[in-house]
């Protein structure tokens, strides 16, 4: 829904301050699952991985606490970006992208460290060795989110009207106000109807 994995990894969590809130990576199974579902891990690198937590627990927590520390991050950077593109001013206790940088920075270190270079289709790629370090799916999104940041895509983002979730705006005149019409357009279009008839009927 965010349409690009540093967004859809912020928007792991539903109703994050709320009574509904559900969080997708909320254990380490639950996170080796998303990153399969979402194409991070291959199918048999997940398998190894929950394999390996089995023997070694302590490590895949505190991956699941790095990964909920990454995830803070992301959400508190972008979501100051989107507010941003949106005019909001800045208040006195928000800081900018470039003062979050300090606390992104140690994980994309992490993933460029342990990266190497492989030759792509037109250009070459990062990858990484096949691994059973618990944390193998935060390099990508490290590095995805060091991407969205130095991308001219940037200026599309947005957080959706209705919830907490982020995307980008990709429509030509850059109109899109929800993370996704089937959700949380479908249930505006629902309140403002009701808010109308109600009006009508007290009028």
């Amino acid at each position: 829904m965010g349409g690009h994995l540093a967004l859809d990894f912020a928007n792991t969590v539903d109703d994050p301050e709320g009574p509904e809130r559900y969080d997708h990576a909320g254990t380490y199974p639950e996170l080796v699952g998303w990153s399969a579902r979402i194409g991070v891990l291959r199918p048999d690198q997940a398998d190894a991985l929950l394999g390996a937590a089995e023997e070694h627990p302590r490590a895949s927590f505190a991956t699941l606490r790095r990964a909920h520390a990454l995830r803070r991050i992301l959400i508190d950077m972008f979501t100051e970006v989107a507010m941003i593109n949106s005019g909001q001013p800045a208040g006195t206790e928000r800081l900018t992208p470039t003062a979050r940088w300090a606390e992104l920075r140690p994980f994309v270190t992490d993933a460029i460290a342990h990266a190497q270079l492989a030759p792509g289709d037109s250009m070459y790629q990062l990858t990484w060795p096949e691994t059973t370090r618990p944390d193998a799916m935060l390099r990508s999104i490290a590095l995805a989110a060091l991407d969205l940041l130095t991308s001219p895509q940037l200026s599309r983002l947005k957080k959706c009207v209705a919830c907490p979730w982020l995307f980008l705006d990709q429509s030509k005149n850059l109109s899109r106000r929800w993370c996704a019409m089937s959700v949380c357009g479908t249930d505006e279009k629902i309140r403002r109807y009701v808010s109308r008839r109600a009006a009508r009927r007290r009028s």
